[in-house]
Parts: C-alpha cells; structure tokens; sequence
C-alpha cells in the first residue's frame, strides 16, 4: 500500500503497487457495512456488472474479496484528474478535447449499455482523464438490468440528483436512457465549467430536473443538439448512446441518428460469477416497534422534489383532476418525499421523558413518531419544505410580498398507533400553516373511534368544516391518509381519502393563503387520555409544469 486516495461513506480507497510494480486502486469497505448480507447480496452483483463491462473504458476488476469478515476490490489504478478536478483546476473544455470527451464518455457507454448494465451515478468526479481518454468509473450505483428487483426495494433512490434523471428522482425503473441524461450534464458542464441546473441546495436542484429547462447559455454548437436532446425530459426522447456516439463520429447525419431513440431492457437471468465494485446504500435496520407501512419499507434518503422561491415562480397554469372513481388525484408531480429512515433531515428533534414516556421526533425503526397525552396534549410538526415560506397569519403591511406557490396539493401518510390509546384522540394532517404561536391552518383528521374530519383553525379557534363520518379501517391499524387541497374558481377544495376512498369533501369559499403542510396528533387538555401516532412515508405531490 503507498497511500490513501480517497475515502467515502461506504469505505476507503488506497493506492497499491504489486511485485511486478504495477500499480492498483483497493477499494476497502467499511467494516459496518460488511456485515450485513443485503449489503453483501448487491455487493456481490454490482462486482458482476463490473466485470462485464469491457475495460478498455473503464477501472477493469482484478481481484476481489467476496466472503469472509472484509470485503475489498482491486481495480486497476488509472493516473490522471477526475473531469471535475479538471475543471477546477484548468478550466472548461473547448474544441477537440471537448468533443474527444463527449466521444470517449459516449463510447463507454455503449460498451456499458452493451453489457446489460446501467451505471447510475455518471458525473464529472467518475470520469477519469487518463492520458490515452476518459475512463467512466466506479459502479458502486451501477445496477446489472439483468438482476433487477433481486437487492433493492422499488423505489429507491440513490446517485447524485444534480446529474439524475428525472424519471428517477419520481422513482419510475431506470434503462440506459438515465446514462444518457447524465452524459448530457457532464459535456454541458465540461464546456461551461457550470452545472445545467445549478440551484442552490438540494431542493432547488431536484426541481430544476423535473420541471427546468437546462441552462445550455455558451455551449459550442457542434454538440448542442446532441446535449439538448439528451437531456430531454421524456426518456423515450432521448437518443441511445449508441446513436450519440454515431452521430459524434459522423457515422450518420443528427436527423438520422439522434431520433427514434430505442433504449433496450433485458429480462432477468441468473446472476453471473464473482462480482465487486459497489459502494451500495447503508444497511437497514431490523425493525422493533410496530411502525406504519412496513411492507413498503426501503432505505432512502428524503427526495426534495421543489426548488427555491424563483423556480417556483416558472410554474404554469395546469389541469389538476379526480379520477372518476373519486380517488386521489393522479398524474401530479413529486415535490417532496420523507420516509423517516434518515434523522435530521429536518423535522422536529427527538425528546424522551424517562417519568412518563413522552416521546416525539425520528424512531430508529424508520417513522415518526408524536406521542401526546393530558398534560402535552398536542404537537404538529411542519414538513422541512424550502419553498414552503413561513408566514404570519396577519401581515404586515411592512412584510414582503409572498412568491406564487404551486395551490394545488396532494398530501400523504401512512399511520397507525402503537398500543392501544387511553381514551380518544386525533392524528392526521394539515395544509395551508401560518406561522406563530396559535394556529391557523385546515387540518386533515382521523380519530381513535374510525371517523374522518375537515377541521379549518384560525390562531387556535376551529370549526368543523364537515361533520366526523366513520370510515372502514384496515385490520392491521395501518391506515393510508391523503388530503387535497385545490383552488377552484377562487375557492378552495380540500378532500380527504382514508385507505385510498374518499371520505370528505368540501369547499371553502375564503380560503387561508398558501402556507406550510404536514402532521400532527393532539388529545384532550388535561384529560386522562394518551396516544401513540406514527407517521411514514410523507409524501407532497403538485401541478406538472406546462411542457
């Protein structure tokens, strides 16, 4: 071993030479992490998408480790800068060298396409510059399409969402096509020295995917087709690699090959032989209470699917429906996701009183938990949501004018209660929130009895804007709650659905102004009442953006 050379959340890589003085890149991973066998299963598949994929264009796979208390992979060591050090160091990419990339990045993904495999996590700080071309490296995200389904829950979503795209920021399967989204990210920003979609934080970052048109301002025109139609939002728009690259060498003129995209997928095989190569997501853990919607449980970090105030701003008029069936609202577009596997991703903390019990904040099961009896009888808690602004339930004349927030939400929550609870209560969510010390919010409610409410609070008071009806619960106690709130004509339409049926509607004529969303549980003031509230799987859906 001569030395370190980098070191990530999965592991560590170190910089070896052999007898015959070759040089290797061993990549250790950390210790935690080899103990666990879903970690070890995709451990081992992502070494075989590795080694299938011909090493003239990437990192070849020498030795690894499969078994026993230390996983590691030896690589081949590539000399050179990543894209990204590049950059920074020397500046943008221009002429020949920047078509020599998007030739050689190209290439490498056609021999990666080729081999049934997917890589995932394309960005600047994976393509290596040797001196004989780029190298596309580390296949820690890479996900053999041959093996799909085996390792990781639908879902999930891992990469970096600034080169993502956007179908899989919505969770939908990945194909090739993502790769090519990626490929049109890195040649943008090796020509610019600037991200195409460079907010600020990942909010900002993950709406200017799905919704933002790529900032392509002083890209050279020989590859400006080919990166805009790459980044295309519809997949089945993009080009494959393989006709990119034919288009880049001038095998076929950009009407021919840049049109007609076909992006294959590969039914499932057996697994091949020895694998390696992965920094996959960190093991979960064995769940030890009774949380809510475990069987859709998965290990992701919260998706924060909305930009900053200005990208808010760019969103256009849209057609928001009910299915005729009266269920919840369909083709909206994600803008935020929570399933609570990750603490500190913004909600309230975490308090434990050791004389009553009294908890609130993140479980290490993977929920959130609000536990509220007579003497703390209520708490809600807002969704960390950055282009949700606070704001004062009476402004000031002095007060800034608040941005045009998306008006039309669909919330949902997976929850159930641990234990029985001692007398009655209420959990639910809400919309609309203004900030301060009293209340002022609509307020989405399922009580401990089995009935649904739509509750309208202004600093504190409330009133029923429907009368409680019983709804039919699930024999586990999970229970999947979504609330609408839509402008109509000026008015506000808010609904709610228990276990996907609608069971409240209503319209308010004066509606409260847009504000913060999420949940919250209460019981009697200085009652004898107690009840524990889980909550998963927070979800905030909006308007598409008009195409």
């Amino acid at each position: 071993m001569l030395g370190r050379l980098g070191r990530g959340g999965m592991g560590t890589v170190y910089l070896g030479e052999d007898n015959s003085g070759q040089r290797v890149a061993v990549k250790v991973i950390n210790p935690g992490y080899s103990q666990n066998e879903r970690f070890r299963s995709r451990f081992r598949r992502e070494a075989d998408a590795a080694r299938r994929v011909r090493p003239f264009c990437t990192a070849a796979v020498l030795e690894a480790a499969l078994d026993g208390d230390q996983l590691y992979v030896v690589t081949e060591y590539v000399p050179g800068l990543n894209l990204e050090e590049s950059i920074k160091q020397f500046g943008p990419l221009h002429g020949s060298n920047l078509s020599a990339l998007a030739v050689g990045v190209a290439t490498a993904l056609t021999a990666i396409h080729g081999a049934g495999v997917v890589h995932r996590d394309l960005k600047p700080s994976n393509v290596l510059l040797s001196p004989i071309g780029p190298r596309v490296i580390d296949f820690g995200i890479a996900r053999a399409l041959d093996t799909l389904g085996g390792v990781t829950t639908t879902g999930e979503i891992l990469g970096t969402p600034r080169y993502m795209a956007p179908e899989v920021l919505r969770g939908e399967p990945t194909s090739p096509a993502c790769d090519v989204f990626s490929w049109g990210c890195l040649v943008a920003y090796a020509s610019s020295g600037r991200h195409v979609f460079n907010g600020e934080g990942m909010p900002a970052i993950v709406y200017q995917v799905l919704n933002a048109e790529p900032a392509l301002e002083g890209m050279e025109p020989a590859l400006l087709d080919a990166v805009r139609r790459a980044l295309s939002k519809d997949p089945a728009r993009r080009p494959t690699a393989q006709q990119l690259l034919d288009h880049l060498v001038g095998r076929t003129s950009p009407a021919e090959s840049l049109t007609h995209a076909s992006h294959p997928t590969w039914a499932p095989t057996a697994p091949h032989g020895p694998q390696t190569l992965g920094m996959p997501a960190p093991p979960e853990p064995a769940p030890t209470l009774t949380p809510p919607a475990r069987a859709r449980r998965r290990v992701r970090r919260p998706v924060l699917a909305a930009a900053g105030v200005a990208a808010v701003l760019a969103i256009a008029a849209t057609t928001y429906t009910v299915l005729a069936s009266d269920g919840p609202p369909e083709n909206l577009q994600l803008l935020f996701h929570d399933d609570f596997t990750q603490t500190g991703t913004g909600w309230g903390g975490t308090r434990y009183n050791a004389t009553d019990g009294l908890t609130y904040g993140y479980a290490p099961e993977g929920f959130y938990a609000i536990d509220v009896n007579g003497e703390s009888p209520s708490r809600s808690e807002s969704a960390p949501i950055a282009f949700l602004p606070k704001q004062p339930a009476t402004p000031k004349p002095y007060d800034k004018p608040l941005p045009t927030l998306p008006t039309d939400l669909l919330l949902s929550i997976d929850t159930s209660l641990r234990g029985a609870p001692s007398g009655k209560g209420e959990y639910g969510l809400f919309c609309r929130a203004a900030e301060g010390y009293k209340a002022t919010r609509y307020e989405f409610l399922l009580d401990t009895g089995g009935h649904a409410r739509i509750r309208r609070v202004v600093e504190d008071r409330g009133v029923d804007l429907t009368s409680a009806v019983p709804v039919s619960m699930t024999s586990d106690g999970r229970t999947r709650l979504q609330a609408e709130c839509a402008e109509v004509d000026g008015a506000l339409r808010l609904s709610l659905w228990v276990n996907g049926t609608l069971a409240q509607q209503v319209t308010d004529d004066s509606p409260l102004a847009a504000g913060e969303v999420g949940i919250l549980a209460r019981v009697g003031e200085q009652t004898t009442s107690a009840m524990k509230a889980s909550f998963d799987n927070f979800t905030m859906h909006g308007p598409k953006a008009a195409s």
